[in-house]
């Protein structure tokens, strides 16, 4: 409506967010979903372009600057995604940013489950390009694990990688279980690839790529 909030705290804690994928232990499946005015409007949207799109972020009745239609956590090293969620159907009206790769620790050094995330939009009309396609993790660090073509779609919001499905003989997702030594894979969670702290107190990563 345009209206100042009148409400305790900060305006900026509200946000606009669609749907929150969770980073493991759960699975979604998403079909037959609109989603109006969801994530933030700034300068960087790329699907939308129009004045009204999403939510302003000005402080008397904007919302979160972070807002997207869809989030993936991405903080963790020692809990990761598989393959965890799909959807169909999906279609967006008057929306702001679309994707969203979130660290809430705010950390510049990448982590397991952001590299790993990915998603299968069965028909396409989540990304837009309207035909089967896998998303992954857009990230610097994940290298070529995603990019699987010269076809592959980049997305700078997430950021996230489009790989069309038809492009390749039977594409899809894959699950792939490592064994390591087990005193070795008894330090995770432990004193190697943490659900937090990425350092150790010298500067060591406790969770090389």
């Amino acid at each position: 409506t345009g209206e100042e909030w009148v409400m305790p705290g900060n305006v900026h804690d509200v946000t606009a967010n669609g749907f929150f994928w969770y980073d493991t232990g759960q699975e979604h499946i998403i079909t037959n979903a609109k989603f109006k005015n969801c994530g933030a409007r700034n300068n960087d949207n790329v699907y939308d372009s129009s004045p009204t799109r999403g939510c302003d972020t000005n402080s008397g009745n904007g919302c979160n600057s972070g807002s997207s239609v869809w989030s993936f956590l991405t903080h963790s090293d020692q809990f990761t995604p598989e393959i965890m969620q799909a959807t169909a159907s999906i279609t967006y009206e008057n929306c702001g940013r679309r994707f969203r790769l979130y660290d809430y620790a705010n950390d510049p050094i990448s982590t397991v489950s952001g590299r790993n995330q990915n998603w299968l939009d069965t028909d396409g009309t989540a990304t837009g390009l309207n035909e089967p396609t896998i998303i992954g993790s857009g990230l610097a660090d994940a290298g070529r694990w995603w990019h699987v073509d010269d076809d592959v779609v980049e997305d700078p919001e997430g950021p996230l990688k489009f790989i069309k499905v038809n492009d390749g003989p039977s594409r899809g997702l894959g699950h792939i279980r490592l064994f390591f030594k087990e005193e070795l894979h008894n330090t995770v969670g432990g004193s190697s690839c943490k659900n937090g702290s990425r350092q150790d107190a010298n500067g060591n990563l406790l969770c090389p790529a």
